[in-house]
């Protein structure tokens, strides 16, 4: 039997999906939020893999041990953690007719969106929904037995699809909001730091699947974003997830993916990354710890909310082509590549992201930014920079200040970043609490 296997369209999919649905929910019960028919087989007459895929959109993922039993009982098998991104699963179901696959998420994931804006908008444009059939059929004849070459060779189409869709007027807009987590004293540490994992993720990946320009990499073992700029800022392996067995072959195939392509990267190595010590893999090959920033934490629960604004300082959220410019200015006035990045930002930008970026400007000039990201119960605050010319100031305290209480608005009881040198007396001042280290690797490339 052929590993890819396109069938023509069968018109009894949705009813598969519905009598599935409806099965899976009456197990999962208030678990369960939302369910969507996703992939191909939710798409008129688009020819398919036999496979129903099912996106579950659940309440809380702390609850994926009950919801692994329950669905143990209708016998999907094989839960595991999805590779997009850390905060997700995937179960699988084999019947007679035709294979269940279960995407499962919490409430709020921007890939929930994601795969629902494809569906819909391939489902309402018919030339392209043509050309994605042709290309499924090619694919499936030029490599039938190889899984991963097949999906491959869809990626940068789906990529062109993924950014059309997100900008596309007419798509679904009304999901479900993100958890905001437990009450700040409710957290365990493991929770806490995989949250901040799972946070930096979306953070250095999310808008890396809708720009053309950028190669985003997702396979067991790693997630690699390469966006061909020469620095080492836009280009980065992150969330390692494999066996000591294979460190030294897994880290030879990240290193020759940027050799190939001849750009500077970083490797950044979280707490919970695999295997244990992978540092010292990675130093074996010739990498050099380049920077340790330190993983912190804020109780919202227990400030009381007041910001103390700078009197100078104007604050806004960037959201066009010219704010975006100004966020990049902020840290490289003449940064090209700074600059390009987020240009293409700009393109493809919109409300539904889960991610804010604010400029500060004092006289019209932009003097501080940060960015804060809303992803796994938490708010990271991220890339906090002030310009060099006005440290001194108090501007990045104002700009810190007014993401938490924003995040704190928003109903979120933890805030999280990664602390560098520089910025963590700041944080320590401002009360925040370290849980851990993150560390940076770089491999100077010859």
């Amino acid at each position: 039997m052929k590993t890819v296997e396109i069938v023509p369209y069968n018109a009894c999919w949705p009813d598969l999906f519905r009598a599935e649905a409806a099965r899976i929910q009456k197990a999962l019960g208030p678990e369960l939020r939302e369910i969507y028919h996703i992939g191909s087989t939710s798409i008129p007459n688009m020819p398919a893999k036999p496979v129903v895929d099912l996106m579950l959109s659940c309440e809380n993922l702390d609850a994926i041990g009950v919801i692994a039993e329950k669905l143990a009982n209708l016998n999907y098998y094989g839960l595991r953690r999805s590779v997009i991104p850390h905060r997700s699963f995937f179960a699988r179901r084999e019947s007679a007719e035709v294979s269940f696959n279960l995407h499962i998420r919490e409430r709020g994931d921007p890939q929930i969106n994601r795969h629902v804006n494809f569906r819909d908008y391939i489902s309402q444009h018919p030339e392209e929904a043509r050309a994605y059939a042709s290309l499924k059929k090619h694919l499936a004849e030029k490599y039938p037995d190889d899984l991963t070459a097949y999906v491959k060779g869809k990626e940068k189409w789906v990529q062109e699809i993924d950014a059309k869709a997100k900008q596309w007027p007419e798509r679904k807009r009304n999901y479900l909001l993100p958890p905001t987590g437990p009450a700040a004293q409710d957290w365990a540490r493991e929770k806490l730091v995989k949250a901040m994992e799972a946070n930096m993720n979306v953070h250095m990946t999310h808008f890396a699947q809708y720009l053309d320009p950028v190669e985003l990499v997702r396979i067991p073992g790693f997630t690699i974003v390469n966006s061909g700029l020469p620095d080492d800022t836009f280009n980065y392996v992150l969330e390692a997830d494999f066996t000591a067995a294979d460190a030294e072959q897994k880290i030879e195939e990240v290193t020759h993916f940027f050799q190939q392509r001849k750009v500077p990267f970083s490797w950044w190595v979280s707490p919970y990354d695999r295997p244990q010590g992978l540092p010292s893999f990675l130093e074996k090959q010739g990498y050099v710890n380049a920077e340790n920033s330190v993983a912190m934490y804020f109780d919202l629960d227990a400030w009381d909310g007041k910001e103390n604004p700078h009197p100078r300082l104007e604050i806004v959220q960037a959201r066009d082509a010219k704010t975006l410019l100004d966020f990049a200015r902020v840290l490289a006035p003449e940064e090209d590549c700074s600059k390009k990045y987020f240009s293409w930002v700009a393109a493809v930008l919109t409300d539904e992201d889960p991610i804010e970026y604010y400029v500060g400007y004092v006289d019209g000039k932009p003097v501080v930014r940060g960015l804060s990201c809303y992803f796994a119960q938490v708010a990271g605050l991220h890339w906090l920079s002030t310009h060099p010319s006005e440290r001194q100031q108090g501007y990045g305290r104002a700009m810190q200040e007014f993401r938490l209480k924003r995040a704190k608005e928003l109903g979120y009881h933890i805030a999280v970043l990664q602390a560098s040198s520089e910025g963590y007396p700041l944080y320590k001042k401002l009360g925040y609490k370290e849980c851990g280290v993150f560390r940076e690797f770089k491999l100077v490339l010859a």
